[in-house]
């Protein structure tokens, strides 16, 4: 049967040929539906700041995750980095391929937070200000010179 054909039908009949179906699918076991990722994750996007993964959309995720796997497999200083990056971007890909635009809740850091809905360019965010580097100091003799 044809979709045209299928679609023409009266809706009772149309039901009915969908029910036999449905059963026959009885024994198929039901696939793993992907659940949101828990934790969010902060995409660099270098001097410009970060964007976070749940705001960004299938695309996007995709073409990242491509270019954060290619720059692993490469190797260099950023190899592992870049693999840990394309993992977590797997993650949010098989989300995002069954929740195309469904706007994410789960952690930040340590606070519950509600992502933007998905978008091509999401907002960027400017890097928090690193702690200054703790200078080092002398380390003062525990030996009495005195003697």
């Amino acid at each position: 049967m044809k979709r045209e054909d299928f679609c023409s039908l009266p809706l009772p009949i149309a039901l009915g040929v969908l029910y036999d179906l449905a059963h026959k699918l009885a024994d198929v076991p039901m696939p793993d539906v992907p659940r949101p990722p828990k934790y969010d994750g902060r995409l660099s996007r270098g001097s410009k700041g970060y964007c976070w993964m749940s705001e960004m959309d299938l695309d996007s995720l995709q073409w990242w995750q491509a270019k954060t796997s290619e720059s692993a497999s490469r190797g260099g200083q950023y190899a592992e980095k870049d693999a840990k990056t394309a993992a977590n971007l797997g993650k949010w890909i098989a989300w995002r391929t069954v929740s195309p635009d469904a706007t994410w809740r789960g952690t930040r850091g340590d606070t519950a937070a509600t992502g933007l809905p998905p978008s091509r360019e999401p907002e960027l965010h400017q890097w928090e200000e690193r702690a200054p580097a703790p200078t080092s100091v002398p380390e003062q003799s525990t030996i009495d010179d005195d003697f």
